[in-house]
C-alpha cells in the first residue's frame, strides 16, 4: 500500500524546472508492459482462432467429400490413444490417431448395410481425416476401373494381352 501511495505522490509532485515528462519512469514502465502484454494477447488469440477456423473448414470438406464418395451413408470413429495406453495390434509405431470409417450400401429393397470398414492411423487427426478420404478416393477409382472392365467384357470386347508371360511362343 505504502508503494501505491509512493507512486501517487510522485505522480502530484510539482515540475521541475528544465521541462520533464512529470511523470515518473515506473509509470511510464508499467503503461509500456501492459500495452506489450495486451498486444501479444491479441496476436496469440487471432492467431489461434484462424487455426481453429481452418481446422474446423478441412472437417467440414472431409464430411462432405465422404458424403459424395459415400451416397449411401458413411461413419467415422477418431480414437486417440494416450501415452501408455494399450494400442491394437495393427498400430504402427509413433502413430497414435485412429479414424475407423464405415461404409454403407443399399440394396434394392433399401435395406442398409455394411459395404466397408477400414481402419487408418496418423500421427494428427487432420492427417488420419485425409487418409479416410485417400483410401475412399481409391476405392471410388478402383470401382470404377472394375465397372469399365466388366462392360468391355460383357460386350465381347478384349481387356488387353494377359499380365504375365510372353505371347505366341510355346517352344519353352
Amino acid at each position: 500500500m505504502a508503494s501505491v501511495l509512493h507512486i501517487l505522490a510522485l505522480q502530484n509532485a510539482p515540475q521541475q524546472e528544465g521541462g520533464g515528462l512529470g511523470v515518473s519512469i515506473e509509470i511510464l514502465g508499467a503503461t509500456v508492459l501492459a500495452c506489450a502484454l495486451l498486444t501479444a494477447t491479441v496476436l496469440l488469440l487471432s492467431r489461434y482462432k484462424r487455426r481453429r477456423e481452418a481446422m474446423l473448414l478441412r472437417e467440414r470438406q472431409a464430411r462432405l467429400l465422404m458424403q459424395e464418395l459415400c451416397p449411401d451413408g458413411w461413419a467415422a470413429r477418431i480414437v486417440l490413444y494416450g501415452e501408455g495406453a494399450p494400442l491394437p495390434d495393427d498400430a504402427p509405431g509413433e502413430r497414435k490417431v485412429c479414424v475407423e470409417w464405415t461404409e454403407y450400401e443399399s440394396d434394392s429393397a433399401g435395406h442398409t448395410a455394411v459395404a466397408v470398414v477400414r481402419r487408418m492411423w496418423a500421427r494428427t487427426i487432420t492427417g488420419a481425416l485425409r487418409g479416410m478420404l485417400a483410401d475412399r478416393q481409391l476405392d471410388a477409382e478402383l470401382e470404377k476401373i472394375e465397372r469399365k472392365v466388366l462392360e468391355d467384357f460383357s460386350e465381347g470386347g478384349e481387356t488387353g494381352p494377359p499380365a504375365a508371360g510372353p505371347q505366341g511362343r510355346t517352344d519353352r
